[in-house]
């Protein structure tokens, strides 16, 4: 689990396994602001993803695999 990674910035929020600097990251959820822009019931999805990246992110994997 040491390998999944979020990052949130003004664009987008994107939670992904880090696969080293030789390898592109595999994605497991990207949003970008134009998502939550068109439809703001996609901010609940993201929230849901990120307090399950912190508190069950063995459940987030498996929810989303």
């Amino acid at each position: 689990m040491k390998d999944l990674k979020l990052t949130i910035d003004q664009e987008s929020v994107n939670i992904y396994i880090d696969n080293g600097e030789d390898k592109d990251p595999t994605n497991i959820c990207y949003w970008h602001i134009d998502e939550w822009e068109e439809d703001s019931e996609v901010a609940i999805s993201i929230f849901n993803a990120i307090q399950l990246y912190y508190t069950k992110p063995k459940t987030l994997l498996k929810l989303l695999n």
